[in-house]
């Protein structure tokens, strides 16, 4: 039994060595090797990547007024909450055989515990719409 262990913890340590960053490369292309040095250039790498980009107004304003507009009306009736028919017709106008969520239930799933689970679904939708973020939505 021993014997398995030891085996194993060598290849697990292994493969760990392989996980680790040894080197990296600074903006001229020299390679930097040391912990402190590569920390200081990946922070700097990735402040860079996820900094916004200026933008021009002038162009922004040019692309916005060739956009069209959503009249008041259909802004409101777009507003209004979402029901338990348009959820319930959304689900009959899904793919069958797919799993539509990250809980892997399938379409079917749902088409045969709509009844106990619809109205649940409806309310729990429209709460969440209060308090998720845009980016979960």
């Amino acid at each position: 039994m021993d014997h398995g262990s030891r085996f194993f913890y060598a290849l697990e340590k292994t493969r760990g060595a392989k996980k680790h960053v040894t080197c990296l490369l600074a903006e001229d292309g020299t390679p930097l090797t040391e912990p402190v040095e590569m920390c200081r250039r990946a922070r700097a790498f990735y402040a860079s990547l996820f900094s916004p980009d200026p933008t021009d107004p002038g162009t922004c304003r040019v692309l916005w007024e060739e956009l069209p507009a959503v009249s008041a009306s259909d802004r409101d009736r777009l507003e209004l909450p979402l029901t338990l028919a348009e959820f319930s017709e959304a689900l009959r106008r899904m793919p069958t055989n797919k799993s539509p969520g990250m809980d892997m239930l399938t379409v079917e799933f749902y088409c045969v515990f709509w009844e106990v689970l619809g109205p649940d679904l409806v309310t729990v939708w429209a709460e969440s719409r209060r308090v998720l973020p845009l980016s979960c939505r």
